[in-house]
């Protein structure tokens, strides 16, 4: 190779380099990635001290990584060969997978899956988390006491107390996965999680319901290309834990809504955003994903009083009908435009329960399509979600007004996340 050319190799690659970190150091930092997401890299701080910890090189380098420009296009780029069909890393698996002994209780016949930034892709349909298979028993042992402690604070307030396991979407479709992703490492943590409980805590475990569906049916509970359930499998849980917690609780006793009082109708058109999809670049088409069911009561929920707190503080809605519900023609819907999104406070009464028990909620977003069905039953819901509440302290909630029950409902795949923080 001459020496000109040699040059001239060497220019274009130091160009490359040297322009793109240039580049990604004059445009504005990014907070957060909406197809991945999660938050970004933060510069950190410089000190001598910082300077001489490994972490500081770690938060650097992410830091480089998730600010780099023209990340999302590169990530796009990326995306798109694995899922196309020559790069397919699946390919040979999904030849030789055998498909003469299916019978349809065992649900989707699999002929076509690829793992795409760490989702895996299922008939160009459904989109799964690559499943974890480890046990993480040190964070579920910290949540599980975090868990113990409040019950307890709770019973010795008088407040009836009730944790509610809600069936995650990961163990309920892990028949989908390839063999070889397959684990029992979900249920072993479920298992060990329900272990290190109290045994005077009353748990209402909806899986016992779920279980009794086949496969199929149990694809037919959840969304395709989102990690929630869909409103049939959110509304059959919100039946089953009505039933439990008024067979268990010594203050209420009722029956929940049942099929009969709802329209049934469907999404016929308009964009549905999945979260995992999002993630991937729309990698299923979202003018086809997830022609989901859509719920109405016949005879409208109406509340005395309704208020949203926002994740920000803000309160953000007083008119139940703007913030929960399809609306025709609309498009792009999601999850969360369906039912409310995640918020940090909201309050329901509703002086047609036919009782005057005051309910505290704790939850996660699996619960975001059940929380106005409940609020049938109490004559006041009163709905927390703690990892967006920066100050949150259940003991003081608690020590303030009294709640007739509380309940804590989480998923069965939420075992050591912010939810258990219940002291902050």
């Amino acid at each position: 190779m001459s020496k000109p050319v040699s040059i001239a190799y060497m220019v274009t690659f130091f160009t490359i380099i040297f322009g793109f970190a240039i580049a990604s150091l004059f445009s504005p930092e990014k907070d957060i990635s909406a197809i991945e997401n999660r938050a970004l890299g933060k510069l950190p701080d410089f000190s001598l001290e910082a300077v001489t910890t490994p972490r500081f090189f770690e938060e650097m380098n992410q830091y480089f990584n998730d600010q780099i420009v023209l990340r999302n296009e590169m990530v796009k780029l990326y995306q798109k060969q694995q899922n196309s069909r020559l790069f397919n890393s699946m390919l040979f698996e999904n030849i030789m997978r055998d498909q003469t002994q299916h019978k349809p209780e065992e649900g989707t016949i699999v002929d076509d899956s690829r793992i795409v930034s760490n989702l895996v892709l299922i008939n160009r349909k459904w989109i799964l988390p690559v499943p974890d298979k480890a046990v993480h028993t040190s964070e579920i042992d910290a949540a599980t006491a975090n868990l113990n402690d409040a019950v307890a604070f709770a019973e010795a307030q008088k407040t009836e107390t009730f944790f509610v396991f809600n069936p995650s979407r990961t163990i309920s479709l892990m028949h989908l996965y390839p063999p070889y992703l397959q684990t029992d490492a979900y249920v072993r943590s479920r298992d060990y999680f329900l272990s290190k409980l109290d045994k005077n805590i009353n748990v209402v475990d909806l899986r016992s319901r779920f279980d009794t569906f086949t496969n199929a049916e149990l694809e037919d509970l959840y969304l395709e290309t989102d990690h929630h359930w869909n409103i049939k499998g959110a509304f059959l849980a919100y039946q089953e834990m009505i039933r439990q917690i008024s067979n268990k609780s010594s203050h209420f006793k009722g029956e929940p809504m049942s099929l009969s009082d709802i329209h049934v109708s469907a999404l016929s058109n308009g964009r549905f955003e999945g979260s995992y999809n999002r993630q991937i670049h729309d990698a299923v088409d979202p003018e086809k994903a997830d022609r989901t069911m859509i719920y109405e009561p016949k005879v409208p929920f109406t509340f005395q009083h309704f208020e949203v707190i926002n994740t920000d503080g803000k309160q953000t809605i007083r008119d139940f009908s703007d913030f929960y519900g399809y609306k025709s023609g609309q498009s792009p819907v999601s999850y969360g435009t369906f039912f409310g999104g995640d918020r940090r406070k909201i309050t329901y009464e509703n002086p047609k329960a036919g009782n005057q028990l005051h309910v505290l909620l704790l939850k996660d977003s699996f619960m975001n399509p059940i929380t106005p069905y409940l609020a049938q039953s109490f004559q006041k819901l009163t709905v927390y979600d703690n990892r967006y509440y920066p100050e949150f302290s259940l003991k003081n909630i608690l020590a303030s007004e009294h709640y007739d029950i509380l309940i804590i409902a989480l998923h069965d795949d939420n075992l050591y996340s912010q939810n258990y923080s219940f002291e902050k």
